[in-house]
């Protein structure tokens, strides 16, 4: 086809048409690919797209006009370009010939290398084959000495683990053998020694294991065993330096402290210790107890998870340590079945030798628990240390009580058992074991030795003081004196020897100098009983308290015979019943004595509160405590009371018995009273005025009323027992009962004041009927008194019909005896003579009642 067919063709179909310019732009895009070889496969995959192009923009006949310009352009190009490189071409021969020429120089010397090249080759193989040949020899030499190097390892490790074992570093040795059964012996297993080795590695671990056991016995042995004495030293002074440092705290609170009543290793001075004063017997460098031993065995058992059979073999080892260290105990383990405890019990011969023994037995206990602490309880258990305790503490106890009962103790004895048990007691209580049973040992030294003991010093003091006083009231010049001796003895406020009512000395104390004494004492009594419970008694408050109370001061002022001081002041009354100054100043004392009590019970209470925290039976510090003393007292001083009285009715009776009536049928009247019945005055006189003269009010007018009473009733009884009298003697007989009327009446007036109660009226009581009878003999009309009963009641009121008749009936008139006729009397007594009423015979005891005090009252 024809371009212009194909022109037409295409204006025909409007087709669009590929003008030249676009047709170059096409080939000239892909102008590179002309660059190319026409065979190449490349070069057609690139022409393809541009003839596509020419075949859709039907340009196909300009695309091959196109092509040929290129063909022709390139033609002509190569043409020109193969004219103008020929002289090059020429010149290039000329140099590939000098190539030629110097390669087959080359080639010659390449030929004279290849050949040296071969001769080395051949040279090199050869020594190749040596040098192989020789690392060959060399790798086996190598390890044959690896080899011999692991096998002489393995031997010094053994030997080390025999070295170690012989060092007692059993643990080091047990680590050696697994190092060396688990990674040295597997790489020289194919040798004899090996197995050998390997076969003994099982004795050797048991040789290990018992040779540490054998050397923590012997631990124990050397640092527990034969050092118990020093750690029992250094543990005494441990709970010594603490009792100091709390006594230190306290001290330092004041005397109202509240820490007073805690002790030592109660709570609170626990809470308040300083951590660094504590005991351990691993700190103290004395001791120096290296616990290198003891972590190695155990690490060794644990090792081999043997560690249960190993508190087994320590607890047996630790047992028979036990049994060494608390003979002479165990001795009586083996005694006789058939005698009793207390007879093969062991004993010690004095407080040395108990207190070793009582320091190695703490010792070893203490280090048991702090060898417990120190491995965790691995060893032993804490309860097989508290039940090894309470074994032991149910064989000691008896011992201790044996060693009590089997000496005899002074006070000072007493404390330093008391200190030396209480120190012991408190180092197992501060090591945490329980030592309640131990503490009835102490409840039993303070109940049973210390009370008795301190009650027999008191006593002893109270004895020889009130055997030693001269009995008269103390008095004091200077103000010091006096000052020292109000703050010792108990009184009432209102006393007159107050300090506000004292102005001037010298000062006059109604007590002697035995109730100053008897304050001190009873004072130090509260205090030693303080001091000596202040360190060691933290437990069982109550029972403490009830000891104080009653063992000690209930018993020490009680009247238990050979304890108690009433008991012996009644028998001190009794051995100076017929001194009156003795016996009248001893009941002065007793006043204050009894006085005392209620103050003492005051005191005890609040002290008790102080020291032991608690008051008496629940009473609070200012709640009211009566010692039972008080009734004991109160019936001495009613027995002093007595014992005066029964004085001065013997003495008067004694007296009485000297006054002589012989003459009743005088013929001359006397001017004054008999000189019997004024020395007899004189006596009375000198009793109430001086000798009794410091007894209080009361007493002198009851002992006033009592001994006039008694003579009143002695002159009353004379003239009753008399046959006959004439009026000349009965006005005799009334001189000497007025004269003792009027001393009656003087002695009251000095002695005491009326206070209401009827006293005087009393005594004046005492001569009514004898002053009646008297009046009625002297009387110059009878008929009266036998015939008028209103006039006999009124003025006669005390004698009885009978007796009256009966005394008339004795008067002798003088016409008769005048007449020489004496035997006869005025009057007879009737047979029908009426009778008085018995009010009459009451009204003494009416007026002795008035005087007479309720029992058990205080004065």
């Amino acid at each position: 086809m024809s371009p212009s067919a194909i022109n037409g063709d295409a204006k025909t179909t409007a087709k669009p048409v590929i003008d030249t310019i676009q047709l170059e732009n096409l080939l000239l895009r892909d102008e590179e690919i002309f660059q190319t070889s026409l065979n190449s496969e490349d070069y057609l995959e690139s022409l393809a797209p541009i003839v596509k192009d020419a075949l859709r923009a039907n340009g196909l006949s300009d695309l091959i006009h196109k092509l040929n310009d290129i063909v022709r352009e390139k033609d002509d190009e190569l043409t020109d370009l193969s004219m103008s490189s020929t002289q090059d071409i020429n010149s290039c021969i000329d140099s590939i010939d000098r190539i030629h020429d110097e390669s087959s120089e080359l080639g010659k010397n390449l030929q004279q290398v290849s050949s040296f090249l071969n001769k080395s080759v051949y040279e090199l193989v050869s020594r190749k084959k040596e040098l192989i040949k020789c690392n060959d020899v060399t790798s086996k030499i190598n390890e044959t000495s690896n080899v011999l190097n692991l096998c002489i390892q393995v031997l010094e490790i053994t030997n080390k683990i025999h070295e170690l074992i012989k060092q007692h570093k059993y643990f080091s040795a047990l680590k050696l053998i697994d190092e060396l059964t688990n990674i040295h012996l597997p790489k020289v297993e194919n040798f004899s020694f090996a197995v050998k080795i390997y076969d003994s590695v099982p004795l050797l671990t048991k040789t290990i294991k018992d040779e540490s056991f054998d050397n923590l016995c012997k631990w124990v042995s050397v640092n527990i065993e034969r050092k118990l004495e020093a750690i029992g030293d250094s543990l005494f002074d441990n709970i010594i330096r603490l009792q100091d440092n709390w006594d230190a705290i306290k001290k330092a609170e004041g005397p109202n402290s509240s820490f007073t009543p805690h002790k030592l290793n109660s709570p609170i001075e626990v809470a308040i210790r300083d951590p660094s004063n504590s005991y351990n017997i691993f700190f103290d460098k004395t001791l120096s107890i290296n616990s290198a031993t003891l972590y190695d065995a155990m690490l060794v058992y644990q090792t081999l998870n043997e560690d249960d059979q190993l508190s087994r073999m320590y607890h047996k080892e630790w047992i028979k340590k036990y049994n060494r260290v608390i003979y002479p105990i165990t001795s009586s383990v083996g005694a006789d079945s058939g005698s009793s405890f207390a007879e093969s019990s062991a004993d010690f011969s004095d407080l040395n030798s108990l207190e070793e023994y009582l320091k190695r037995i703490a010792a070893f206990f203490v280090a048991d628990k702090h060898i417990n602490i120190a491995t965790k309880f691995l060893l032993r258990s804490n309860d097989n240390s508290n039940d090894l305790w309470d074994s032991y503490v149910t064989k000691l106890k008896p011992v201790l009580l044996k060693y009590l009962s089997n000496h005899s103790f002074n006070l000072d004895d007493i404390i330093d058992f008391k200190d030396l048990l209480g120190d012991f007691i408190q180092v197992m209580e501060n090591n945490e074991y329980r030592i309640l049973e131990l503490y009835d040992v102490m409840m039993v030294v303070f109940r049973e030795n210390f009370a008795p003991e301190i009650i027999k010093q008191f006593r002893a003091d109270f004895i020889q003081s009130i055997h030693s006083d001269h009995y008269m009231p103390l008095v004091v010049s200077d103000r010091e004196d006096y000052e020292n001796v109000m703050k010792v003895c108990w009184y009432h406020p209102e006393v007159s020897f107050a300090a506000h009512k004292v102005k001037k000395m010298p000062v006059s104390f109604p007590f002697s100098e035995d109730f100053v004494d008897y304050c001190l004492w009873i004072r130090s009594l509260l205090d030693d009983s303080l001091a000596f419970i202040g360190r060691y008694y933290s437990h069982e408050q109550n029972e403490i308290n009830s000891i104080i109370v009653n063992e000690i001061f209930e018993r020490a002022l009680g009247k238990e015979k050979n304890f108690g001081i009433s008991n012996d002041i009644k028998d001190f009354i009794d051995e100076n019943s017929h001194n009156k100054e003795v016996i009248s100043q001893t009941y002065v004392n007793l006043e204050y004595y009894l006085y005392s009590l209620y103050e003492i019970g005051k005191l005890v209470n609040q002290k008790l509160r102080t020291h032991t925290g608690i008051g008496i039976n629940n009473i609070d510090a200012k709640g009211t405590f009566v010692l039972r003393a008080v009734d004991h007292l109160t019936q001495v001083r009613k027995y002093s009371e007595d014992a005066i009285f029964n004085m001065v009715d013997q003495k008067i009776k004694d007296l009485l018995e000297t006054v002589e009536y012989n003459d009743w049928l005088p013929s001359r009247p006397n001017d004054d009273a008999s000189y019997f019945v004024k020395d007899f005055a004189l006596y009375l006189e000198n009793i109430f005025t001086s000798t009794f003269s410091n007894l209080p009010s009361s007493l002198r007018t009851l002992g006033l009323f009592r001994s006039f009473d008694y003579i009143s009733e002695y002159f009353l009884n004379i003239l009753k027992d008399c046959d006959r009298y004439n009026m000349i003697a009965i006005d005799n007989f009334d001189l000497d009962i007025t004269y003792l009327e009027d001393l009656m009446r003087q002695l009251y007036s000095t002695g005491a004041e009326d206070d209401g109660s009827g006293g005087s009226v009393a005594l004046q009581s005492t001569f009514e009927e004898l002053r009646q009878c008297i009046d009625l003999l002297k009387s110059n009309n009878y008929e009266d008194f036998t015939k008028n009963p209103s006039y006999r009641m009124r003025k006669y009121n005390r004698i009885p019909f009978e007796e009256g008749m009966k005394l008339i009936g004795k008067m002798v008139r003088e016409e008769d005896i005048s007449s020489g006729n004496d035997t006869g009397s005025i009057y007879t007594v009737e047979s029908h003579a009426p009778s008085l009423s018995s009010s009459t015979a009451s009204k003494l005891a009416k007026f002795s009642s008035k005087f007479a005090r309720p029992e058990g009252r205080e004065r």
